[in-house]
């Protein structure tokens, strides 16, 4: 100890690294400590020899570890401080980042020599995580410590430090006083939190699932495992392996071995696909280059011979296990074809392609013909063009095609080369059997070679002279050479039928004819034709087509006015035909004749083109200012509230409340289900009048009570059940009523205190006697599937009020949600189920409005991370404020977490 603190002192004046070189060598030496290798002799003898007499030998060995280490510490220290060690660990390394630390030979040897311990050599030699690897993997990435790349070799990572002797000393204490069971909360250790904790668990159990399915874990950045982002998660481990805690880096290399490479995770990919190949068809001829394997692995394999000097050496390794040692790689020969005799066969496929489809345009990138891509090869020749010295074989395609590789976007060449194809058959009157895939934008095409006929290339002109479009067509006509072109193409020939059956096309966007879509085709005629006129102020010759077809196919108004309007015009054509004059539009149905009333009331704000269609059917200036049409049937004011309020109470002296069933419930002809229903959206929002409130609760007290109406409609039943057996229980409720009242015994203190006092005026309270249910009633539950999702989904969010479509790891865990809250109120749960979900969230089926607990939520994680609230959101924390006295108390005391109180307090946020 004595020659150790002199060769500290030495060490402090010499060095100015000293004290952070000190600082790596005791993580180095508490390391080692942990291990408690059994060839460790030295350092059990100093415990032993310096325990006090009577000191429990456990606890000696945590005060006593500096104590003991400090030699060796002091030893290990002088070597990580010396610039020439460090150096030398550098040069050791051959350029690459240690794997293990037997790649740096030195480190090992040297240590195991300075320390006296041989046995040590071999211990480190395998070590692949640790201090001292963390050390030896930054001395050799910063090149030896030099410059300012200093500071980050002797930042030992959070995860790898020493822990504090009172922290350890404290645990074991606890241990001893608390026993074997029922142990305290312990400190948080280093590198280690709940949530990340969590994460890395879920992580390792995807991990898991992949290396079961493939072997390894050699993933690609976008690699998914279900819903889980794996590749994204193995890449975040290895960017910071150095700093995981031990234990975590253990079960990474239990998964996979080779999970943390110092090379490219491409080039361990294409090592597996060789060494699956070599596991399924035996040994590899690398003297024949490669044959039987993939091209793409037989050319890796070569160029890994190639390059086998500069590899690291545990990819040598790797190499050997599937045959490749340094004799074979001198020995293997390249995979390779005569360049000569690819280009002829391409050519010769080209040549092929063309005697069958007539033009090399149509070969689209991921075209094949006679087992070649011969649109990859053909795009890979193109580029070759912009070349000054052009192989002689592009010579060859241009006697082939000319206009293989036009000077313009080849999609321009492929319809122009159909189009002419097709006018071709036409005019040998081959061209019977329908259109080709693409020909509904031809005449949309066509109408853009018109229109910008000025600025396309000569040659395109002069190709375009071939189907008939020259600069006067162009200018003239281009009408008249687009229908003769394509006037029978799919898009206007069910256009031409459409209109002759119906007398318009004014066609829905999603209609389709005789399985043409042209509601969509016409739609896209229309932007066209917009944005044609917006640019250039002239007509889309396209619209010249169609308008003889119907004038109206782009109207300014809306498309669902001129479909009644066709309707109503024809309607008054059969009937004027058969009265023998007339506008006959007397006998309509409903819908139309709203429509004709509605022309008549609104006539002055029509445009002028709908007054000029509406006097095809009789509706004239001075018809419409004559008419007087019925007025509608008024849905407010005080005769229809009367009216309402009426059977409101009509119905609550037959029921006994108003909590009507469905919105759909209808009482002598008037919908009092869903009035009531638009009276409690009124009301939630605060937009209904006190004195229809106060009209409404005369009738019944909780007609809008602040727990779901569903609750209440239950009450209702069993208040009617009880009424009519002269108190509960009642021996002729069903099996779901008698559920109910059992939830709401589990729920008691959850409910609200006026729903308490409805049940204990029917004599339900938390301490009634359940047991005289019927045995039908009670039935049991497997544990559902979806506990485990609603964990992983509660530790990470820490709530269970997701939105319905959320979905973890794939299973729709909203909808599931969502049928136990419904199974719960229903008192149609398993008990284990809801004891489950109560243990992860209390609060997961609350007494009051799901959504108002989901927004609470969202409000609650807004300002715990200190982010800015919506409007949205500081909106509902005002209605809050406004509604306090109606909310439940839960829901009082949960505001109040968030800094929101009733009263004048206003709305409080953190950091405002």
């Amino acid at each position: 100890m004595v020659q150790a603190q002199g060769g500290h002192r030495r060490l402090l004046r010499r060095s100015s690294v000293a004290g952070a070189a000190f600082e790596a060598a005791e993580a180095v030496a508490a390391w080692w400590w942990a291990q408690e290798w059994p060839e460790e002799r030295l350092w059990p003898m100093r415990l032993a020899a310096t325990m006090p007499a009577g000191e429990d030998p456990q606890r000696w060995r945590i005060l006593a570890r500096d104590l003991v280490t400090y030699p060796e510490t002091v030893l290990l220290a002088t070597l990580l401080a010396s610039r020439a060690w460090r150096l030398r660990v550098a040069a050791d390394s051959g350029g690459h980042l240690p794997y293990r630390l037997a790649d740096v030979p030195c480190a090992p040897s040297e240590l195991g020599h300075r320390l006296r311990r041989p046995w040590l050599t071999e211990r480190l030699a395998a070590c692949t995580h640790g201090p001292l690897f963390a050390w030896t993997y930054q001395c050799i990435r910063t090149g030896g410590g030099s410059g300012d790349d200093e500071q980050r070799l002797w930042q030992v990572p959070l995860a790898l430090r020493p822990r504090p002797l009172a922290e350890v000393l404290a645990g074991y204490q606890r241990r001893q006083t608390a026993g074997t069971e029922g142990l305290p909360a312990q400190k948080r250790l280093r590198g280690h939190s709940v949530h990340a904790d969590g994460a890395f668990a879920a992580g390792l159990a995807h991990a898991r699932t992949y290396a079961a399915q493939h072997g390894h874990l050699a993933t690609r950045r976008d690699t998914r495992v279900g819903s889980f982002s794996l590749g994204k998660w193995v890449h975040n481990q290895q960017a910071h392996a150095l700093a995981l805690p031990e234990e975590k880096a253990a079960a990474l290399k239990e998964v996979d071995p080779w999970w943390n490479i110092p090379w490219s995770v491409k080039w361990q990919r294409s090592y597996y696909r060789a060494r699956d190949h070599v596991r399924r068809h035996g040994p590899l001829n690398a003297a024949d280059g490669f044959p039987d394997t993939h091209v793409l692995t037989g050319e890796w394999l070569y160029l890994q011979c190639t390059d086998y000097g500069s590899l690291h050496p545990e990819q040598r390794r790797l190499l050997a296990d599937i045959g490749i040692t340094a004799q074979v790689a001198g020995s293997a020969r390249p995979r390779r074809t005569s360049r000569t005799a690819g280009i002829d066969m391409a050519v010769a496929c080209a040549r092929a392609f063309v005697a069958e489809h007539g033009c090399l345009a149509l070969a689209t990138k991921n075209i094949s013909h006679q087992g070649l891509l011969l649109g990859k090869w053909l795009a890979a020749q193109r580029c070759l063009t912009r070349r000054q010295d052009e192989p002689a074989h592009l010579q060859v395609l241009d006697t082939i095609d000319v206009w293989w590789n036009p000077p313009w976007p080849l999609a321009w060449q492929r319809t122009w080369h159909r189009i002419r194809a097709h006018a071709q058959e036409r005019r040998q009157g081959a061209a019977e059997g329908g259109w080709p895939d693409g020909s509904d934008g031809w005449a949309t095409w066509l109408s853009v070679q018109c229109t910008g006929y000025k600025q396309l290339h000569p040659l395109q002109q002069r190709l375009l002279t071939e189907i008939g479009i020259t600069a006067e067509t162009a200018a003239a006509c281009p009408h008249a050479i687009i229908g003769q072109l394509c006037g029978t193409g799919p898009g206007l020939a069910h256009a031409r039928t459409y209109a002759v059956a119906h007398g318009h096309l004014a066609t829905p966007l999603k209609a389709c004819f005789e399985g043409f879509p042209l509601g969509r085709w016409l739609s896209e005629q229309r932007r066209q034709a917009r944005q044609h006129h917006r640019i250039t102020g002239g007509t889309w010759p396209v619209s010249t087509l169609l308008a003889a077809l119907d004038p109206w196919w782009n109207p300014i108004w809306s498309l669902a006015w001129q479909r009644d309007w066709s309707r109503v015009w024809r309607r008054s054509e059969f009937a004027s035909a058969a009265d023998g004059g007339g506008t006959g539009i007397a006998d309509l149905e409903k819908e139309l004749a709203d429509w004709v009333r509605r022309q008549y009331a609104g006539y002055g704000t029509l445009d002028a083109g709908q007054r000029h269609l509406l006097i095809k059917i009789g509706i004239t200036a001075e018809a419409a200012r004559a008419a007087e049409p019925p007025a509608p049937r008024a849905r407010t004011g005080p005769g229809f509230l009367d009216t309402a309020l009426t059977q409101a109470r009509a119905y609550a002296a037959v029921y006994g409340h108003i909590s009507v069933p469905s919105s759909s419930t209808v009482l002598d002809g008037f919908r009092l289900g869903k009035w009531l229903a638009w009276q409690r959206r009124r009301a939630n929002q605060g937009r209904l009048s006190p004195t229809r409130v106060k009209a409404l609760a005369m009738i019944d007290p909780w007609w809008n009570p602040p727990w779901p109406l569903q609750w209440q409609q239950a009450y209702h039943r069993i208040r009617t059940a009880a009424a009519g057996a002269d108190g509960l229980p009642a021996t002729n409720l069903s099996r779901g009523l008698y559920r109910w009242i059992r939830v709401q015994h589990e729920s008691w203190e959850h409910l609200h205190p006026a729903q308490q006092d409805l049940l204990t005026a029917l004599g339900i309270t938390p301490h009634a006697d359940t047991s005289e249910r019927p045995a039908s009633a009670t039935r049991s539950y497997p544990v559902s599937p979806g506990l485990g999702h609603a964990r992983a989904y509660a530790a990470q969010h820490g709530h269970l009020t997701p939105d319905k479509h959320t979905r973890q790891d794939g299973f729709p865990l909203g909808q599931w949600l969502g049928q136990q809250r419904r199974h719960a109120r229903a008192g149609t749960l398993s008990a284990t189920t809801a004891a489950a979900l109560t243990s992860l969230d209390p609060w997961w089926n609350p007494p009051w409005l799901y959504t108002w607990h989901r927004t609470w939520q969202q409000y609650r994680t807004t300002i715990s991370g200190n982010k800015p609230v919506p409007d949205t959101l500081h909106h509902w924390a005002a209605q809050q404020r406004t509604r306090w006295h109606t909310l439940h108390p839960h829901q009082q005391q949960l505001l109040a977490h968030t800094r929101i109180v009733g009263g004048d307090c206003g709305v409080q946020q953190t950091g405002e």
